[in-house]
């Protein structure tokens, strides 16, 4: 059914395409940040996802990303993307892209942002020497800071602030605000004149603080143009200008009341990886240990899971495979206060009575179509009031009057167990039905219409499908 009415019953394209995202060249992309990385070969002779690939191998273009320069170390142009040849150590990429996109690629093995100033970073929490990088990687993050009209920003150059040691932040991408393409130019005559061909000029080995910056072709030198943050130093900050910071988790704390920046938002999720180094790989060895001790516990001794899994989060703290702060932020109170709810709510389904009622009900309904026919109505109550709740609820609500149902049919309770598991979580029909069907609304470019159009029907493909199967296998 997703094969073939998809290509029916689905828009083309997604609010990203929409907007300048995937491979298109629309100008729109000129609102979307830049953003430029080296290629780089893994310390750890693990398999790296870029270099000695070629374009087409690695895929880079998706919604909301757009893979836009390749500088090679022939002085080119960077337009050619050579989509067949390898990449090589060193090669400087631009992408075009939002900024969660952006967030997620720096994760990418085998890139690294075109940057050096990141390593002259302070990080409070940092315990060890200032030089150490693993300590640094582990507090850095993506921060997205908007300047603000009325700020004392507008009008100075980064190098007049001294920004990265004003607001110990490096500035790695940027969006043009309300400034006029004319501002933006006469910040170009400013560094010297306006983008040429050949190699690239001194005052980008300066910035990046390598000399290999020189081989990678022409790079543009405008603030508001500019892929890369080759010479921003005398760029004059404008109203509106959006910026890609990479800073500590405190910035978005200490600058989010500041008058200089109308907002400042820390990028979910967009921690580097960490996978680089010898250490990261021992890292990534003792996690699959622990995770192989925690089953090895649970399958002998269960009762002593708890203290297991303890163990185990102290030892990755310890270990720096995680933070206090992200253990802590792992801990979904919701979810916790959900599963506390759930035993006093089925308690009081219980013991009002109105378990029996909703049994009977359903006993009723079901009645003339036999053992099949009682499954099928399970499963249709359990996938319409997921629609309207959450699955959670919805099992909890529904498990003691299905079990009394079964019970009167003299029917045993797994395959019913069975349909309640599969009724709640399979809700198609709207965007707030599940969780992930929310997660694809906007960057699909869904409506509401279109999970009724190839929702409903494949809720209905399920249903059938589902009650079949399940009769087959128990009741058989």
């Amino acid at each position: 059914y997703m094969v073939i009415a998809s290509s029916y019953l689905l828009p083309n394209g997604s609010s990203e395409e929409k907007t300048g995202g995937g491979s298109g060249t629309d100008d729109t992309l000129d609102q979307r940040y830049s953003m430029c990385f080296w290629v780089k070969k893994s310390k750890v002779g693990r398999p790296n996802e870029v270099y000695g690939l070629t374009p087409r191998e690695v895929m880079f273009d998706k919604p909301g990303l757009t893979f836009a320069q390749r500088h090679g170390f022939d002085g080119d142009s960077g337009d050619d993307l050579r989509l067949d040849e390898v990449f090589q150590e060193g090669e400087l990429l631009v992408f075009k892209g939002t900024a969660n996109r952006l967030a997620q690629l720096q994760k990418t093995p085998g890139i690294t942002l075109a940057t050096k100033e990141i390593e002259k970073l302070s990080f409070a929490r940092s315990k060890e020497r200032d030089d150490d990088k693993l300590s640094k990687r582990r507090h850095r993050r993506i921060v997205e800071a908007v300047i603000d009209v009325n700020s004392d920003l507008v009008g100075k150059s980064i190098r007049e602030v001294s920004f990265r040691q004003a607001y110990n932040a490096v500035i790695v991408a940027r969006r043009p605000g309300i400034a006029s393409g004319s501002r933006a130019r006469n910040a170009t005559e400013e560094e010297g004149g306006k983008p040429h061909s050949g190699s690239r000029t001194k005052s980008v080995e300066a910035s990046s603080g390598t000399g290999s910056g020189g081989r990678c072709g022409n790079v543009c030198l405008s603030f508001s143009a500019c892929s890369c943050n080759t010479s921003w130093g005398r760029v004059r900050f404008l109203p509106g200008d959006s910026l890609l910071l990479v800073a500590p988790p405190s910035f978005v704390k200490l600058h989010s009341s500041s008058r200089r920046f109308a907002l400042v938002s820390e990028v979910s999720n967009s921690k580097p990886s960490r996978v680089d180094t010898g250490k990261d790989l021992m890292r990534a060895y003792a996690t699959w240990l622990m995770l192989a001790g925690i089953i090895v516990v649970s399958a002998y001794d269960d009762s002593r899971l708890l203290e297991a899994c303890v163990v185990t989060v102290c030892l990755q703290i310890y270990m720096k495979i995680m933070t206090l702060e992200e253990a802590w932020s792992a801990v979904k109170g919701g979810t916790l206060l959900t599963i506390a709810s759930s035993f006093s709510l089925g308690t009081a389904i219980q013991s009002s009575g109105l378990a029996d009622i909703i049994a009977d009900d359903i006993s009723y309904v079901a009645k003339p179509f036999g053992n099949i026919g009682l499954l099928a109505v399970v499963y249709f109550v359990t996938s319409f009031l997921s629609i309207l709740v959450s699955n959670t609820a919805v099992v909890v609500f529904l498990f003691d009057p299905v079990a009394k149902a079964a019970q009167k049919a003299d029917m045993d309770l797994l395959p019913f167990v069975f349909i309640l598991m599969i009724g709640s979580s399979a809700a198609y029909a709207t965007p707030i039905s599940y969780q992930t069907n929310l997660m694809v609304f906007s960057p699909g470019g869904y409506t509401f219409n279109d999970y009724l159009r190839f929702g409903g029907p494949l809720q209905v493909v399920s249903w059938m499908s589902t009650v079949l199967v399940t009769w087959l296998i128990f009741l058989q």
